[in-house]
């Protein structure tokens, strides 16, 4: 999705066009849970965190409202922009084990993008004992 003159659309040519699933772990899975309304039957297809009128989120409004007030109240945290959370779970999914090929069928890079943009920076060269 991208944002346009007309509002968020799908733009063609971006990525592999292709609906990704995207699996949680149990922390997250119980963070969700414990956020969702009580009550509220939720459905395969519906958005994690959806606008008030159940539509996609306005990023710069999100941005504007909520990204840079929970950033502030944050110590020794400086302002990022929300996108960069994107390469810390690249980040941090490497650093934790994962094959370089499911974080990029995860986020929708080849391994090649992964390995040029993210491994060289991310990892600690040590050599083992042999």
């Amino acid at each position: 999705m991208v944002v346009s003159e007309s509002g968020l659309v799908c733009k063609k040519g971006l990525k592999t066009q292709k609906k990704r699933s995207f699996p949680i772990n149990k922390s997250l899975g119980e963070l969700l849970k414990s956020i969702k309304l009580a009550g509220v039957e939720v459905e395969d297809e519906d958005k994690v965190f959806p606008s008030k009128e159940g539509m996609w989120i306005d990023v710069h409004n999100l941005t504007n409202r909520g990204w840079k007030a929970i950033l502030e109240n944050l110590d020794g945290i400086e302002y990022r922009k929300l996108y960069q959370t994107r390469h810390t779970f690249i980040t941090l999914a490497l650093r934790n084990g994962m094959d370089v090929k499911d974080v990029a069928k995860l986020v929708g890079n080849s391994p090649e993008v992964i390995y040029r943009h993210y491994v060289g920076h991310s990892r600690e060269i040590v050599v083992p004992d042999f």
